[in-house]
Protein backbone atom coordinates (compact mmCIF):
# COMPACT_ATOMS: atom_id res chain seq x y z
CA UNK A 1 0.00 0.00 0.00
CA UNK A 2 2.68 2.63 0.83
CA UNK A 3 4.44 1.79 -2.43
CA UNK A 4 1.27 2.45 -4.41
CA UNK A 5 0.76 5.81 -2.62
CA UNK A 6 4.35 6.92 -3.44
CA UNK A 7 3.94 5.88 -7.06
CA UNK A 8 0.67 7.79 -7.32
CA UNK A 9 2.31 10.92 -5.84
CA UNK A 10 5.19 10.73 -8.34
CA UNK A 11 2.77 10.40 -11.25
CA UNK A 12 0.74 13.39 -10.01
CA UNK A 13 3.87 15.55 -9.68
CA UNK A 14 5.01 14.67 -13.20
CA UNK A 15 1.58 15.54 -14.55
CA UNK A 16 1.67 18.92 -12.78
CA UNK A 17 5.06 19.79 -14.33
CA UNK A 18 3.79 18.80 -17.76
CA UNK A 19 0.63 20.87 -17.40
CA UNK A 20 2.32 24.09 -16.06
CA UNK A 21 5.73 24.95 -17.67
CA UNK A 22 6.18 27.86 -15.22
CA UNK A 23 6.76 25.40 -12.43
CA UNK A 24 9.52 23.71 -14.44
CA UNK A 25 11.13 27.06 -15.30
CA UNK A 26 11.22 27.99 -11.63
CA UNK A 27 13.75 25.27 -11.07
CA UNK A 28 16.35 26.87 -13.42
CA UNK A 29 19.47 27.80 -11.40
CA UNK A 30 19.79 31.49 -10.57
CA UNK A 31 23.33 31.66 -12.02
CA UNK A 32 22.02 30.58 -15.44
CA UNK A 33 19.05 32.98 -15.38
CA UNK A 34 21.11 36.21 -14.80
CA UNK A 35 24.59 36.78 -16.28
CA UNK A 36 27.30 37.92 -13.89
CA UNK A 37 28.15 41.63 -13.85
CA UNK A 38 31.50 42.53 -15.50
CA UNK A 39 34.37 42.92 -13.06
CA UNK A 40 35.60 46.49 -12.42
CA UNK A 41 39.28 46.88 -13.41
CA UNK A 42 41.53 47.39 -10.42
CA UNK A 43 43.22 50.75 -9.94
CA UNK A 44 46.98 50.46 -10.59
CA UNK A 45 49.15 50.88 -7.50
CA UNK A 46 52.91 51.48 -7.37
CA UNK A 47 55.06 48.38 -6.97
CA UNK A 48 57.91 48.47 -4.48
CA UNK A 49 60.40 47.07 -6.97
CA UNK A 50 59.55 49.65 -9.66
CA UNK A 51 59.75 52.50 -7.17
CA UNK A 52 63.04 51.30 -5.71
CA UNK A 53 64.66 50.98 -9.14
CA UNK A 54 63.50 54.46 -10.17
CA UNK A 55 64.99 55.89 -6.97
CA UNK A 56 68.29 54.09 -7.63
CA UNK A 57 68.29 55.42 -11.21
CA UNK A 58 67.69 58.93 -9.90
CA UNK A 59 70.66 58.66 -7.53
CA UNK A 60 72.86 57.36 -10.36
CA UNK A 61 72.04 60.34 -12.60
CA UNK A 62 72.74 62.73 -9.71
CA UNK A 63 76.11 61.03 -9.20
CA UNK A 64 76.83 61.41 -12.91
CA UNK A 65 76.46 65.18 -12.48
CA UNK A 66 77.76 65.73 -8.94
CA UNK A 67 80.58 64.87 -8.66
CA UNK A 68 81.03 62.93 -11.94
CA UNK A 69 80.59 65.63 -14.57
CA UNK A 70 82.03 68.32 -12.30
CA UNK A 71 85.26 66.39 -11.75
CA UNK A 72 85.48 65.44 -15.43
CA UNK A 73 85.25 69.05 -16.60
CA UNK A 74 87.47 70.19 -13.74
CA UNK A 75 90.20 67.88 -14.97
CA UNK A 76 90.11 69.50 -18.41
CA UNK A 77 90.90 73.04 -17.22
CA UNK A 78 93.87 74.66 -15.58
CA UNK A 79 94.32 73.89 -11.90
CA UNK A 80 93.50 77.45 -10.86
CA UNK A 81 90.04 77.12 -12.46
CA UNK A 82 89.24 73.70 -11.00
CA UNK A 83 87.11 75.13 -8.18
CA UNK A 84 85.35 77.48 -10.58
CA UNK A 85 84.20 74.66 -12.86
CA UNK A 86 83.09 72.55 -9.89
CA UNK A 87 81.00 75.46 -8.63
CA UNK A 88 79.52 76.11 -12.06
CA UNK A 89 78.30 72.54 -12.50
CA UNK A 90 76.95 72.38 -8.95
CA UNK A 91 75.19 75.76 -9.33
CA UNK A 92 73.66 74.75 -12.66
CA UNK A 93 72.21 71.65 -11.02
CA UNK A 94 70.75 73.72 -8.16
CA UNK A 95 69.32 76.38 -10.49
CA UNK A 96 67.62 73.80 -12.70
CA UNK A 97 66.20 72.04 -9.62
CA UNK A 98 64.54 75.30 -8.55
CA UNK A 99 63.22 76.00 -12.05
CA UNK A 100 61.88 72.45 -12.33
CA UNK A 101 59.97 72.63 -9.06
CA UNK A 102 58.62 76.15 -9.65
CA UNK A 103 57.31 75.78 -13.21
CA UNK A 104 59.44 73.38 -15.30
CA UNK A 105 57.66 70.16 -14.35
CA UNK A 106 54.27 71.75 -14.87
CA UNK A 107 55.14 73.09 -18.33
CA UNK A 108 56.65 69.77 -19.39
CA UNK A 109 54.16 67.26 -18.00
CA UNK A 110 50.73 68.87 -18.07
CA UNK A 111 48.34 69.81 -20.85
CA UNK A 112 46.85 73.17 -21.69
CA UNK A 113 48.18 76.55 -22.59
CA UNK A 114 48.24 78.45 -25.85
CA UNK A 115 51.20 76.43 -27.19
CA UNK A 116 49.85 73.01 -26.31
CA UNK A 117 52.18 71.11 -28.65
CA UNK A 118 55.28 72.68 -27.10
CA UNK A 119 54.34 73.67 -23.54
CA UNK A 120 51.90 72.53 -20.92
CA UNK A 121 50.11 74.67 -18.37
CA UNK A 122 50.75 75.93 -14.87
CA UNK A 123 48.33 73.58 -13.12
CA UNK A 124 51.21 71.91 -11.26
CA UNK A 125 53.38 74.97 -10.67
CA UNK A 126 55.22 74.67 -7.36
CA UNK A 127 54.19 70.99 -7.53
CA UNK A 128 50.55 71.81 -6.84
CA UNK A 129 48.49 68.64 -6.58
CA UNK A 130 51.53 66.40 -6.20
CA UNK A 131 51.01 64.40 -3.01
CA UNK A 132 52.57 61.28 -1.47
CA UNK A 133 49.59 59.30 -2.79
CA UNK A 134 49.52 60.68 -6.36
CA UNK A 135 50.99 58.49 -9.09
CA UNK A 136 52.46 59.01 -12.54
CA UNK A 137 51.98 56.75 -15.54
CA UNK A 138 54.91 54.98 -17.13
CA UNK A 139 55.42 53.69 -20.66
CA UNK A 140 54.15 50.26 -19.56
CA UNK A 141 50.39 49.91 -19.49
CA UNK A 142 49.04 49.48 -15.96
CA UNK A 143 52.37 50.30 -14.27
CA UNK A 144 52.58 53.47 -12.18
CA UNK A 145 55.13 54.98 -9.81
CA UNK A 146 54.78 57.65 -7.09
CA UNK A 147 54.67 61.09 -8.68
CA UNK A 148 57.34 62.48 -6.35
CA UNK A 149 59.70 59.78 -7.64
CA UNK A 150 58.82 60.67 -11.22
CA UNK A 151 59.41 64.38 -10.56
CA UNK A 152 62.84 63.69 -9.04
CA UNK A 153 63.83 61.34 -11.87
CA UNK A 154 62.92 63.83 -14.57
CA UNK A 155 64.63 66.63 -12.61
CA UNK A 156 67.97 64.85 -12.86
CA UNK A 157 67.74 64.73 -16.66
CA UNK A 158 66.75 68.39 -16.80
CA UNK A 159 69.77 69.27 -14.62
CA UNK A 160 72.48 67.18 -16.29
CA UNK A 161 71.60 68.36 -19.81
CA UNK A 162 72.56 72.06 -19.36
CA UNK A 163 75.47 70.99 -17.15
CA UNK A 164 76.92 69.28 -20.22
CA UNK A 165 77.11 72.68 -21.92
CA UNK A 166 79.44 74.04 -19.22
CA UNK A 167 82.38 72.25 -20.80
CA UNK A 168 81.91 74.22 -24.03
CA UNK A 169 82.83 77.55 -22.44
CA UNK A 170 84.75 76.59 -19.30
CA UNK A 171 87.04 79.39 -18.07
CA UNK A 172 85.43 81.85 -20.51
CA UNK A 173 82.07 82.86 -19.03
CA UNK A 174 80.90 84.95 -16.09
CA UNK A 175 79.06 83.16 -13.32
CA UNK A 176 76.03 85.48 -13.51
CA UNK A 177 75.81 85.01 -17.29
CA UNK A 178 75.95 81.24 -16.86
CA UNK A 179 73.05 81.27 -14.39
CA UNK A 180 70.93 83.45 -16.69
CA UNK A 181 71.78 81.26 -19.68
CA UNK A 182 70.86 78.10 -17.75
CA UNK A 183 67.41 79.36 -16.76
CA UNK A 184 66.64 80.55 -20.30
CA UNK A 185 67.97 77.40 -21.95
CA UNK A 186 65.93 75.08 -19.74
CA UNK A 187 62.80 77.15 -20.30
CA UNK A 188 63.13 77.66 -24.04
CA UNK A 189 64.89 74.48 -25.16
CA UNK A 190 64.68 71.62 -22.67
CA UNK A 191 61.09 72.01 -21.49
CA UNK A 192 59.56 72.01 -25.02
CA UNK A 193 61.62 68.97 -26.00
CA UNK A 194 60.62 67.10 -22.84
CA UNK A 195 56.96 68.01 -23.40
CA UNK A 196 56.97 66.92 -27.05
CA UNK A 197 58.86 63.67 -26.47
CA UNK A 198 57.43 62.43 -23.17
CA UNK A 199 53.99 63.99 -22.83
CA UNK A 200 52.42 65.74 -25.82
CA UNK A 201 49.57 63.83 -27.48
CA UNK A 202 50.37 65.37 -30.86
CA UNK A 203 54.03 64.43 -31.03
CA UNK A 204 55.56 60.97 -30.75
CA UNK A 205 52.15 59.40 -30.18
CA UNK A 206 52.91 56.41 -32.37
CA UNK A 207 56.33 55.64 -30.84
CA UNK A 208 55.85 56.92 -27.24
CA UNK A 209 59.58 57.42 -26.86
CA UNK A 210 61.16 56.14 -23.68
CA UNK A 211 63.77 58.10 -21.70
CA UNK A 212 66.48 55.85 -23.13
CA UNK A 213 65.48 56.50 -26.75
CA UNK A 214 64.96 60.26 -26.28
CA UNK A 215 68.16 60.89 -24.33
CA UNK A 216 70.22 61.22 -27.57
CA UNK A 217 67.95 64.05 -28.77
CA UNK A 218 68.44 65.92 -25.50
CA UNK A 219 72.19 65.34 -25.52
CA UNK A 220 72.32 66.45 -29.15
CA UNK A 221 70.52 69.69 -28.29
CA UNK A 222 73.02 70.36 -25.51
CA UNK A 223 75.93 69.57 -27.81
CA UNK A 224 74.59 71.82 -30.55
CA UNK A 225 74.11 74.64 -28.07
CA UNK A 226 77.64 74.26 -26.76
CA UNK A 227 79.13 74.08 -30.25
CA UNK A 228 77.33 77.20 -31.44
CA UNK A 229 77.90 79.25 -28.29
CA UNK A 230 81.58 78.36 -27.72
CA UNK A 231 83.10 80.41 -30.59
CA UNK A 232 81.09 83.49 -29.54
CA UNK A 233 82.20 83.58 -25.92
CA UNK A 234 85.40 85.44 -25.16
Amino acid sequence: MPFRLALAAAVATAAAFAADPAIAQATVPLAEAAPAAPATPATPVPMKGDTAWMMVSTILVVAMTIPGLALFYGGLVRSKNMLSVLMQVFSVFCAVALVWVIYGYSLAFTSGGALGAFYGGFSKAFLAGVTPTSVADTFTSGVVIPEYTFVAFQLTFAAITPALIVGAFAERVRFSALMLFTVLWVTLVYVPIAHMVWFSARWCTSIRASPASSAPSLSASASATGATSSPRIR
